[in-house]
């Protein structure tokens, strides 16, 4: 190599190598990027060992400085865990799942003329200069000639991207920063994050190269190749969830995880829990599912459907032989600055939706572009060297310290900050700078670095099996902690919950991942790939769908209840039955609503937002009167109880409540409510009703502070003053915990409605105030139209089901053969109909009749 010549090494991924079975398609010439090769063959004919090679031969590592410092010789397992011999531009972008087939040490690899005998295992020093790879790295500037922009269209030839093992040992600890945060400390650990991050590193890369190149984007076979690859490893383990949540898991889990799972193999989680966060009726949003972390995979998906597009506005660019890096860097500058703002702002206001808002996390992926585009000039500027170069790298020790730096950064994410609740904002900036500084630091040429650390045998075998062991761990834990009744692991069992999971991790990598990866059979034509991503989502599919039309074809929801049935409905019943209802996958039916949009004469002028307004009757029915319910579903909650009375009436119900907001008018109100109130008197003053059912107090879960808030008498008072007659109901006992869950648990652990009782019930007095507060609102009167006396004017009738909600001064979570809560505060539909009803019958007629 002449003085003026100059190395340069590429951003790859493991897919990049060239092997004895790979078509070589794209043109040869010099890459500015690359190195220029020597020799594209790899017999011994046509190329000679590099110097070194006899004295890396020579030097024989002792087993415990090969387990941990460096990759051992090929065996079966290693050509097992191979991954598909494919087309060089299928494998030539990859992502931060991709298995690294170079640090097993494949026999086919040479680098800068190198070549290996076929079936002679690589000594260390040697394998590691014949790794295909996944990192990006530029040591200096190529030949002024063949640099970018210089001069006409490029057809470059990449002849050996380089393998970078400390990026393959970032990605393994990003890994088990996630797994152990999951499991022992119950944090975010930044470690998603930097997966994004990584990404969209090694995306850019490699598609920047096909651009260098003149080699075409093959946009849908990237897509093809990607998802093929992905999928079946998600799908099995999609499956194997679907069949331990039924083994193990309570009944009312099993609708959260079917839903899930489709979500799950559509890439779609993420936004099916960003509906779950703002939809009030998601009994199960802020459960842990075993499927739940398939909400980073669904954001990764996305942007592995998104990003590609972006490059196909550089190929013009390239194919006027222009510069595409710095186009691109604006562009991806331009992503960081929009979603950043939007992650910021959306954190701030909204955390829970912008933690899976794809939105608020494309800047990750963005910033990870930026570093691929930007690496090489960092490293021909900073004098970055692979271990293989004959020289060292410069700056070696300020190398080894902004390392250390980063890691360091890495663990401390999430320990000395809980962050959990403002990710990802600005704060994830942390883990990016700490991910980016170990890739700028890149090998350090000394002992001492981080990259020796991350490059140890064990860190490999972690980012081998990384994306099986990312699918597998969440599950493992989920399903422990249900089966164990623990809020989190503890050391022992955390233990064992994570060796199990990286064993399982290996077993999947190895019977499905690796299989699927090298299939020449797949590859030969895009309809077999294609085969194999319809054949996972058509299984997945198909399970969760198949087993929910089982479910509910097999049980019929009971009827309300007899005059007579087996279990009185003021009881506790002390032996277990099997027919207490609702079952657990009927709990998202028992949310009330009325059959009817508004429409005809009960329809509102404008709609309001939260508002669902819904009516018993057609629009075009002859109603004898109206019922209007207002304030939250605490309210809401009664309209089973309301319709005997109403269908018997020919009574017109409609439901204008709003989800966690009451009526209180007058009152000062937080953004979401405001404005409610005003809408509710104007609706009223439209339609003229002739009763009003709200609730006048409120509850506390964690005390018997029970209190009527302010503003109830006046929301009482106003109702009265319209003419209306009104329906005063006292609030319903609130927890700490989902009284269903509690309950099933102890039942379907073999135990009776009475061991739910002593496990999860309480008496009245821990749960309600001992009077009534809302008691003085029973006094109010309205005054009446002008031309009536005081006797027609509307009164008030106050409602309290506490002795049949409590009875006996006892509020159980199952009375007779009925749940009597869905979750922490709703009472079941079933039980409103069982067992409210008749009590509401008479207080309405009671109503009526003065």
């Amino acid at each position: 190599m002449g003085a003026g010549e100059r190395k340069e090494i590429t951003i790859s991924s493991p897919g990049d190598q060239p092997t004895p079975h790979a078509r070589r398609t794209e043109p040869t010439g010099e890459d500015p990027w690359v190195q220029p090769a020597v020799g594209t063959d790899s017999s011994p004919e046509r190329s000679a060992p590099p110097a070194g090679a006899t004295a890396a031969r020579s030097v024989a590592p002792s087993r415990l400085e090969d387990w941990t410092q460096g990759p051992a010789p090929a065996s079966s397992l290693d050509d097992w865990l191979q991954g598909p011999l494919e087309d060089h531009m299928e494998q030539s972008a990859e992502d931060a799942w991709s298995t690294a087939e170079s640090v097993t040490g494949h026999p086919h690899r040479q680098h800068r003329g190198a070549a290996i005998e076929q079936g002679t295992a690589a000594p260390l020093g040697t394998a590691l200069a014949q790794g295909a790879a996944q990192g990006a790295e530029a040591t200096s500037a190529a030949p002024a000639g063949h640099r970018e922009g210089a001069g006409g269209p490029r057809k470059t030839h990449p002849e050996r991207p380089v393998f970078r093992r400390e990026l393959h040992g970032l990605r393994a600890l990003a890994l088990m920063l996630v797994a152990v945060y999951h499991i022992w400390l119950g944090r975010v650990s930044g470690g998603v994050d930097v997966f994004l991050f990584l990404s969209a590193f090694f995306l850019t890369g490699t598609f920047v190269r096909r651009l260098d190149a003149g080699r075409p984007l093959a946009v849908p076979r990237y897509w093809l190749h990607t998802f093929k690859r992905l999928l079946p490893p998600a799908a099995a383990t999609i499956l194997a969830t679907l069949a331990a949540t039924w083994w193990l898991l309570p009944p009312s889990m099993w609708p959260t995880v079917m839903q899930q799972s489709a979500a799950s193999i559509g890439y779609v989680q993420n936004v099916l829990l960003v509906f779950q966060e703002v939809d009030y009726q998601a009994r199960d949003a802020g459960a842990s599912s075993p499927l739940q972390h398939f909400w980073s995979l669904s954001v990764q998906g996305q942007a592995f459907l998104l990003w590609p597009l972006m490059f196909l506005l550089a190929v013009p660019l390239a194919r006027r032989g222009k510069a595409v890096r710095r186009p691109l860097l604006g562009l991806m500058a331009l992503i960081v600055a929009a979603s950043l703002t939007w992650s910021i702002i959306e954190t701030a206001s909204n955390q829970p939706v912008a933690y899976f808002d794809t939105g608020a996390r494309l800047w990750e992926f963005a910033a990870g572009s930026m570093l691929a585009l930007a690496l090489p000039w960092i490293d021909r500027h900073t004098g970055a060297r692979r271990p293989e170069d004959e020289t060292a790298p410069r700056f070696g020790t300020q190398r080894a310290m902004l390392g250390w730096a980063g890691l360091v950064a890495l663990l401390a994410c999430g320990i000395l900050l809980n962050v959990s609740s403002v990710f990802p904002g600005w704060i994830a900036i942390w883990p990016l700078t700490g991910a980016a500084a170990v890739v700028i630091a890149g090998h350090t040429g000394t002992r001492w670095g981080v990259d020796r650390l991350l490059s140890a045998r064990p860190a490999a075998f972690i980012g081998d099996i990384s994306y099986a062991l990312y699918l597998v761990h969440w599950p493992l834990l989920v399903l422990w902690l249900h089966r164990s009744g623990q809020e989190r692991a503890g050391l022992l069992d955390g233990l064992v919950v994570l060796a199990a999971s990286i064993l399982l991790a290996w077993v999947l990598t190895r019977a499905v991942d690796a299989p699927v990866r090298r299939s020449h059979w797949l590859e030969a034509k895009p309809w077999r790939a294609l085969t194999a991503v319809a054949a996972s989502l058509l299984l997945v599919l198909g399970a969760s769908s198949t087993w929910w039309l089982v479910l509910i074809g097999s049980e019929p929801e009971r009827p309300v209840a007899s005059a007579s049935p087996e279990v009185p409905t003021d009881d506790v019943a002390t032996e277990t039955s099997h027919s207490i209802r609702p079952y657990g996958w009927q709990l998202g039916s028992q949310w009330p609503d009325l059959p009817e949009q508004c429409g005809g004469p009960w329809a509102p002028s404008e709609p309001f937002p939260h508002v669902r307004c819904q009516q018993l009757l057609p629009a075009n029915a002859a109603a004898e009167g109206t019922i209007v319910v207002v304030g939250s579903s605490h309210a809401r909650q009664y309209i089973p109880a309301l319709l005997p009375y109403a269908r018997e009436h020919s009574l017109q119900i409609v439901n204008l409540a709003m989800d966690g907001c009451e009526f209180l008018p007058g009152t000062e109100r937080w953004p979401y409510c405001a404005g409610y109130d005003e809408y509710v008197l104007d609706y009223l003053d439209a339609t003229t009703p002739q009763m009003v059912l709200t609730i006048v107090t409120r509850t506390r879960p964690d005390s018997p502070a029970e209190e009527m808030p302010d503003g109830a008498t006046q929301a009482v008072q106003e109702l009265l003053d319209r003419g209306i007659d009104v329906i005063a109901v006292r609030d319903t006992p609130r927890w700490d915990a989902d009284q269903y869950a509690c309950a099933e648990r102890v039942i379907t652990g073999g135990g009776s409605p009475a061991d739910a009782d002593r496990a999860c019930g309480a008496d009245v007095q821990e749960k309600l105030a001992a009077a009534n507060p809302a008691a003085e609102v029973a006094d109010l009167t309205g005054a009446g139209p002008s031309d009536q006396p005081a006797a027609g004017a509307a009164q008030v009738r106050l409602v309290d089901m506490t002795p049949q909600i409590c009875p006996g001064g006892r509020c159980s979570p199952v009375l007779g053969q009925t749940y009597v809560y869905m979750d922490d505060n709703h009472l079941t539909r079933l039980f409103v109909e069982s067992v409210l009803a008749p009590p509401m019958r008479e207080e309405l007629e009671s109503t009526a009749g003065r």
